[in-house]
């Protein structure tokens, strides 16, 4: 399989882990900067280009990732399904509503297919109690709380941003578990220019959900992410305290009347098995968890949330 990368930023983790992928023959990448192709072109020893008609010309071109900037991709994502290629979009999928549902019904339209990287999808211990529920091992999901915190590292993270660059992961993770909510509530302040504290209330017939997103935390605090899933015959934690050293301190428990348990947590790539599900999809044309109509789902309930804060 042949595959271009559009954008030579987060992109270029994107081509580290394709030129690892025996399915993939070839790689090439899109980028504006010069210096970061030749870079990109030493280190995987990969095609780059300037000239975005060269990949939409490309027959032998199978699969387009796109690593741009958000409000680009429903233009980028069009373009390549009228060429002929399937797509793999970062999250969010888009900033609004209108531009993704642009983008699948031109996915419909072109007879071609979208996924969008939902890679917590394939996160062991957030896999671990999607399973828990599917199997209803501990009975029924009565309150899910989850964060995600961070020192600002990653640019403008205010409330009106946070939703869609942060907290849609975590967004994610509870609208495959529990669907789009009956109601949504949700408090936001800006802590310092570019930096905020959200926390989104989810509320559904039987459970509820509290979604937290913080961006003002200390450059000496973590990346802290993890959740607490509580339900009827037991409870679930599961905390990553990430350090800019390298260091990780993290840990999945489960507790129950009779017992407490660590689970282990198997070393494993999320985003490398995201890509890995990707093309064995396209190679065999099986059903997809990371299919764009998924993406929506969590799309329209951020902008919910980020309705609800501007009231």
């Amino acid at each position: 399989m042949k595959v271009a990368v559009l954008g030579t930023g987060f992109g270029a983790y994107h081509v580290e882990l394709y030129a690892k992928m025996e399915d993939v023959e070839e790689i090439v990448v899109w980028g504006r900067k010069e210096e970061k192709r030749k870079e990109i072109k030493e280190k995987f020893h990969v095609e780059v280009t300037n000239d975005m008609e060269e990949i939409w010309s490309d027959s032998a071109i199978n699969l387009v990732d796109i690593c741009l900037p958000n409000y680009l991709n429903k233009e980028m994502a069009i373009k390549a399904l009228r060429a002929g290629k399937n797509v793999f979009i970062e999250t969010p999928v888009a900033e609004s509503l209108e531009d993704a549902e642009a983008i699948l019904q031109a996915a419909k339209q072109y007879d071609k297919r979208v996924f969008v990287d939902l890679f917590l999808r394939f996160e062991y211990s957030y896999e671990y109690l999607y399973h828990i529920i599917k199997d209803n091992r501990l009975g029924a999901l009565k309150e899910l709380r989850v964060k995600r915190e961070t020192p600002p590292w990653w640019g403008n993270l205010d409330s009106e941003h946070i939703g869609l660059n942060l907290m849609i992961h975590d967004m994610d993770f509870v609208t495959r578990l529990l669907g789009e909510p009956d109601s949504i509530s949700a408090s936001s302040i800006d802590v310092r220019e570019q930096q905020s504290a959200v926390t989104a209330y989810l509320k559904y017939e039987d459970s509820c959900a509290w979604v937290r997103g913080v961006s003002a935390m200390p450059q000496a605090y973590p990346f802290s992410v993890g959740y607490m899933a509580i339900f009827e015959r037991g409870t679930i934690r599961y905390y990553e305290d990430g350090y800019s050293n390298g260091s990780t301190d993290t840990k999945l428990e489960l507790f129950c009347d009779e017992k407490k348990e660590e689970i282990p947590l198997p070393q494993a790539n999320c985003y490398e098995s995201a890509i890995e599900h990707v093309l064995q999809c396209i190679k065999d044309n099986e059903v997809s968890c990371l299919d764009i109509k998924e993406a929506i789902c969590t799309l329209r309930t951020v902008l919910s949330m980020n309705q609800v804060l501007k009231k």
